[in-house]
């Protein structure tokens, strides 16, 4: 919704999208790769559900604009993938 996209494009959070964004990637890499296990998944989920926690409360960012505004953009994938990521490695 409007309001959704509103909230992440004027919030004020410390944690840029890029760096958000890489340590997801590596969370999944590591811990919900094609060969894991148990241990493995349940030390991935708690990761993931804490990266989760930081984007809604602390994702930046810069660009406030309607205009070409690739942060933003970059941001709302970024939610997609967490909301992939955190029905992946809970459904593992």
């Amino acid at each position: 919704s409007i309001a959704s996209m509103d909230k992440l494009r004027y919030g004020d959070g410390h944690i840029p999208t890029a760096e958000l964004r890489l340590e997801l990637q590596t969370t999944m890499q590591k811990h919900a790769a094609v060969y894991r296990d148990a241990q493995s998944l349940l030390d991935g989920k708690h990761k993931v559900d804490a990266l989760v926690h930081k984007f809604n409360t602390d994702v930046k960012v810069v660009d406030k604009s309607l205009v070409w505004n690739t942060d933003l953009v970059e941001t709302l994938e970024l939610q997609n993938l967490m909301a992939c990521a955190s029905t992946t490695i809970t459904g593992a």
